[in-house]
């Protein structure tokens, strides 16, 4: 792989870019860009501006404010290239801006960034992925492997086709790991993203029923996650759980080799033993070093076992891979631990019937003093499978060790008709489409010393009832 050299600072010209994306460059050539940006509040001097068309917003709506912002450039579709706008802003833009004219701007972004990435030789990419956890299993990852290396890792949950391609920007031959999250959401995207990324390793945290509305099934989804796999060309490495049944069927035909991860690899290799401390996460045990690891539920330990394999084969020690489990926090949503007089799980980052089961169940097997209250929203992205699942739902929680469940949103009518029909003496239900309905009831209900699980798809904001909860009840632990 060749390596190409810029200036320090600098990651490709306007001639490159253009080249590499087959566009027309109207401009100077040998414009220097330090950066990529989609969003022109972020924009910052040197970064080249795509202007991508969604279904709220129009990027091209906003050229004027990116290079106001900085932007040295920007890519542009044909389509509005023939517009009076676009002649307008042509005239009116400095003459030291540059504009690549392109059929598709996203589809420009992810070329530039592929063809970036071909001249970055140094790290080894690990591609992180699966139905859940694949934020957190970055995360851990990324720390693990920082103790000992030069990580650079995705930002926050910039996973898709879009925030791929952005944050492989900031991969540079000096880092030694590349820790690259890769998310779809559509059939046929985890192909777009290993073109791009090309990763050497790749995780694949489980097959489960996130987006199951779009791809119909968790078969479809094993194979669309599969594709994360397939530029490997004889090196790769897939990691993949010992406990996941669709083990087999991801590493078929790979051209590399596949390592099992959990708790029976880590016995093997010398000793494991854990002890589950509920809201303070884990006391684990590995070749007689005792971690105390701070992220909460069972699906937290996979990650971390996830985590010590992957570290394992990077050649960590176990003084590394403590300092790194050790030094995690809970991500805003993913098992956050709130205390004050009520104390909160607020797990409601995002939700599918698995994580929801999963949250339950952490939260009826801890020893609680007060009452546990549970708050349920809809799940979304679940298509025709939507109201089945949620009966699932309403189901499991019909045996739950809640005082009380409240269900919030359209769609969750069906997991609250299920409980209530299927429960006997407890728990109690309540449902409610308006979220100052379920505030009102929420805060009659609670008391100091209760518990209150917070959990549902990210559109449904649960997280705004930590406020009130904090204001009428204190944030201190009585």
């Amino acid at each position: 792989m060749s390596v190409r050299m810029v200036k320090a600072g600098y990651l490709f010209t306007a001639k490159e870019a253009a080249t590499w994306c087959g566009g027309e460059l109207l401009g100077a050539s040998s414009s220097e860009v330090s950066g990529a940006e989609v969003d022109s509040r972020r924009c910052k001097n040197g970064v080249l501006f795509f202007a991508l068309s969604g279904e709220r917003v129009d990027g091209h709506n906003y050229i004027d404010a990116a290079v106001k912002a900085g932007a040295i450039g920007a890519v542009v579709s044909t389509e509005w290239s023939d517009t009076e706008d676009a002649v307008n802003v042509f005239r009116h833009t400095a003459d030291d801006v540059f504009f690549i004219i392109v059929d598709n701007p996203l589809r420009a972004l992810q070329r530039i960034a592929a063809e970036y990435l071909k001249g970055i030789s140094g790290p080894v990419r690990v591609g992180i992925t699966g139905s859940n956890g694949k934020t957190t299993t970055k995360e851990l990852i990324a720390s693990v492997l920082s103790e000992k290396y030069s990580v650079v890792k995705t930002a926050g949950n910039y996973n898709s086709e879009i925030g791929l391609p952005l944050t492989v920007f900031n991969i540079k031959n000096e880092h030694d790991y590349a820790v690259i999250e890769m998310g779809v959401n559509r059939l046929g995207e985890m192909d777009v993203l290993s073109e791009i990324l090309r990763p050497d390793v790749v995780v694949i945290t489980n097959i489960g029923t996130a987006h199951i509305g779009i791809f119909g099934n968790k078969d479809t989804i094993a194979e669309e996650k599969r594709h994360s796999v397939s530029r490997f060309d004889g090196d790769g490495t897939l990691f993949v759980a010992e406990d996941e049944p669709y083990a087999g069927f991801l590493a078929e035909g790979l051209k590399g080799r596949s390592i099992v991860y959990g708790r029976e690899s880590l016995e093997a290799d010398g000793g494991l033993n854990y002890k589950n401390l509920g809201l303070r996460g884990w006391a684990i045990e590995i070749d007689g070093e005792v971690i105390e690891y701070p992220l909460i539920g069972e699906h937290n330990l996979k990650n971390a076992f996830c985590a010590c394999a992957v570290g394992r084969f990077a050649e960590l020690g176990i003084k590394e891979l403590k300092a790194g489990l050790e030094s995690v926090n809970p991500l805003f949503g993913r098992g956050e631990i709130i205390e004050g007089a009520v104390t909160i799980i607020q797990d409601s980052y995002n939700a599918n019937v698995d994580s929801m089961f999963t949250s339950m169940a952490f939260a009826d097997n801890l020893d609680w003093s007060g009452s546990k209250y549970y708050v349920f929203g809809d799940m979304k992205e679940l298509g025709s499978d939507s109201e089945k699942m949620h009966r699932q739902l309403g189901r499991e929680a019909a045996s739950c060790r809640a005082d009380k469940v409240f269900f919030f949103g359209e769609d969750s009518v069906s997991a609250f008709e299920e409980a209530k029909q299927r429960a006997k003496e407890s728990p109690v239900f309540f449902h409610t489409n308006e979220y100052k309905a379920l505030e009102d009831e929420l805060l009659l209900n609670l008391k100091p010393d209760d518990l209150l699980l917070l959990k549902g798809s990210r559109s449904m904001n649960l997280e705004r009832l930590i406020e009130p909860v904090n204001m009428k009840f204190g944030r201190e632990k009585c």
